[in-house]
């Protein structure tokens, strides 16, 4: 069962995936669905003639090869936790299908509300994408990064996040940043990268690695909702401070970013 929280209407669960990606450059729909539990087995299914790199997609963006029993051993005895992953058995979060996708995802969820952040992006998908089958494909490296400031704000966008997003998208687009090799680097050195560009901070580093790399230790801790949640189910019901959350979630290491997306996505299904 996958979940994905990059949307503000409530948590979906589901068992089939279908999403418009790149494959070989070419825009296709990627279809996968679930059609045995024991033992697990994943149809997939695209236009493409690649089925190796259709595969190997659609096992990242369902993060196939994340175990969760280790989590699920460790948390069971927890006492808010235990009752969590019980209720969310088999719940994983779903990947985007680039890491440049996800780092453009970051940049216009800062400091703004999850709802606005997807009304921005739903434009700026749509016309910046390329439609296939009723759905659209997230924008390439190259179509973001010869868009106009003006275009990319008549999306919703500030001046300053427009000015973000074409400078990643011209870094990615000319390879000075090689999106690839940043997602092979130990966190510490993934943070010490991404910062590095202009745009990015810490918050949008650990959000790019627990959500768009699957790192699954990793905490956005200054995150409001990541405050506000782990407040209300660790602690005395009150937002938390950053230093409070990382005391609160120490216990889960190695798992701390899975168990505060348990935390998240129950909530939301309340």
């Amino acid at each position: 069962m996958v979940m994905s929280n990059f949307s503000p209407e409530p948590v979906i669960e589901t068992d089939m995936l279908q999403e418009a990606v790149y494959i070989d450059g070419k825009p296709c729909i990627l279809e996968a669905k679930q059609i045995k539990k024991s033992p697990n087995i994943i149809e997939v299914s695209s236009s493409t003639s690649n089925t190796a790199k259709m595969k190997e997609l659609a096992k990242w963006m369902l993060f196939v090869d994340l175990n969760l029993l280790p989590f699920y051993n460790m948390a069971k005895n927890h006492k808010i936790l235990g009752s969590v992953v019980k209720e969310l058995y088999g719940v994983k979060a779903l990947r985007t299908a680039s890491l440049f996708e996800m780092m453009i995802i970051a940049v216009t969820e800062q400091q703004i509300s999850l709802t606005a952040a997807y009304k921005i992006r739903d434009r700026m998908v749509q016309r910046f994408g390329k439609k296939i089958s009723g759905l659209f494909v997230f924008p390439t490296a190259e179509s973001l990064s010869t868009a106009s400031k003006r275009e990319l704000q008549s999306c919703g966008l500030s001046m300053r996040k427009a000015e973000y997003i074409r400078g990643v998208a011209q870094l990615v687009s000319d390879g000075s940043l090689d999106v690839d090799k940043l997602a092979t680097l130990k966190d510490d050195d993934f943070r010490d990268t991404l910062t590095g560009i202009r745009g990015f901070g810490p918050w949008s580093a650990n959000y790019i690695l627990v959500r768009g790399l699957g790192r699954v230790d990793c905490v956005p801790t200054d995150d409001l909702a990541v405050r506000s949640i782990v407040g209300r189910y660790l602690g005395d019901g009150k937002r938390m401070s950053e230093a409070q959350v990382s005391s609160a979630i120490e216990p889960f290491a190695p798992f701390r970013g899975l168990a505060v997306f348990y935390l998240l996505a129950h909530d939301r299904l309340k």
